[in-house]
């Protein structure tokens, strides 16, 4: 089964040896925080009332650089087993509970629809790194004039250093001849 747009998988329908499903889905910024391309497979066991997802999926796409805004290719692979349950046994628990390291692997679906899509963009939200750097050499942006530090020093005047700050310099300096004596 290959899934492109918007795709629904009724879980009474799975048959008990399973069934796998091609995942090719577009990804966006405005659902994702990239452009690009998902492609991967996932295996659906029902088991016990639940159904047991094996994600394996690459991601190629392309991210702004969180200190230079440099666009760059970010891609990563996903692999990962859910555990899909329906979201009327999470209303049945106790509201307000935060979840478990152990229920971080849920995935909820409702009125017996699994949806494969919703599935695989959470993943991919799950695992963009918080700050997506283009090397871990970059040096960013100039906070005066917003040059590019990667491609060469900025022509603006260095900032004047607060004065308010002057006690913590002088210790500064203090501390380092000690440490050179």
């Amino acid at each position: 089964m290959r899934i492109g747009g918007s795709m629904r998988i009724r879980v009474k329908d799975i048959p008990a040896e399973g069934q796998d499903a091609a995942v090719d889905m577009p990804l966006t910024k405005g659902r994702t925080s990239m452009d690009g391309r998902l492609k991967g497979t996932v295996n659906l066991r029902p088991m016990a009332g639940e159904v047991v997802a094996s994600v394996e999926a690459v991601v190629d796409a392309k991210s702004a650089c969180s200190r230079c805004l440099e666009e760059f290719d970010n891609g990563f692979k996903i692999d990962v087993v859910l555990v899909c349950v329906p979201v009327s046994e999470l209303e049945a628990e106790v509201e307000g509970k935060q979840l478990s390291g152990d229920e971080l692997d849920l995935h909820f679906y409702e009125d017996g629809l699994l949806d494969i899509n919703r599935m695989m963009e959470e993943q991919v939200i799950l695992n963009i790194p918080m700050q997506t750097v283009c090397s871990s050499e970059c040096r960013g942006l100039c906070p005066l004039c917003g040059a590019n530090l990667n491609v060469g020093p900025c022509e603006c005047a260095k900032r004047p250093v607060d004065e308010r700050f002057h006690v913590l310099r002088d210790f500064m300096k203090g501390t380092n001849k000690s440490k050179g004596a």
